[in-house]
């Protein structure tokens, strides 16, 4: 009986041991402006543009040719070149701003991403993928 046992608990250890783990919650202390250059890291375009911080929310706009090019076009802030990535406080903060804008909107965690509307759902979401990979790595 105790061999068993002792079989058992070497079992336990190896299954234990070749599992894997779940992910971890998806909250950055990046600011806005380090996403977005983490977007640029990950495999899309996204030039920083216009940043701003106020009481609990890290805001950064970024532009992309292959984005403007489908828009019509605008300044260092306009939606239409680009997007917007704003990081909250925590995640409820995220979810209460998440459906603010007429844009691909994704939420990871207490980060919110806008993506320009006019840009092809598929290719907006190489920009949530990234983003993703950027929150896992920060």
């Amino acid at each position: 009986m105790i061999r068993f046992l002792g079989y058992a608990a070497i079992a336990l250890v190896v299954t234990a041991c070749g599992s894997t783990a779940l992910p971890s919650p998806l909250h950055t202390g990046l600011s806005a402006a380090d996403v977005v250059r983490g977007l640029s890291e990950h495999g899309v375009e996204a030039h920083l543009g216009a940043t701003y911080q106020e009481e609990g929310v890290s805001g950064a706009s970024f532009q992309a040719d292959a984005i403007a090019a489908t828009g019509p076009g605008g300044g260092p802030a306009d939606l239409a070149t680009g997007g917007l990535v704003q990081v909250f406080a925590d995640t409820a903060a995220a979810a209460e701003h998440s459906g603010e804008a007429p844009a691909h909107t994704y939420q990871l965690g207490n980060v919110v991403l806008r993506v320009y509307k006019g840009l092809p759902e598929r290719d907006a979401r190489r920009y949530r993928d990234a983003l993703e990979e950027v929150l896992r790595q920060g």
